[in-house]
């Protein structure tokens, strides 16, 4: 709950100010804790595949060069993964729009 308090989505600390009297005592935990701190996958249906940071320190979409329009078109889960229903989201989605362009 503290964490979602003062950092962002992708995992990152908040740069603006928020008070409270425990988080100077996590913060300077941080780097002593981080390692040993993981994500719980469960059935992945929550956990966006590419924007989440369950994979990395960092989404997963910053490591591809896309354009932007065709990110909009990739919203596969985690779950999508586990489950191997990626290549048919692939196919019906994205596939048709990525052979268009090139």
């Amino acid at each position: 709950m503290i964490y979602a308090k003062f950092h962002t989505k992708s995992g990152d600390r908040i740069k603006y100010h928020k008070s409270s009297s425990v988080w100077p005592g996590i913060k300077f935990a941080e780097p002593i804790t981080k390692p040993f701190i993981g994500w719980i996958i469960g059935n992945g249906k929550k956990i966006d595949f590419w924007r989440d940071t369950w994979a990395t320190s960092i989404p997963l979409l910053e490591h591809i060069d896309l354009p932007n329009h065709l990110w909009k078109l990739c919203t596969a889960k985690v779950s999508d993964f586990i489950n191997w229903i990626y290549m048919v989201t692939f196919q019906s989605k994205m596939l048709s729009k990525v052979l268009v362009i090139v």
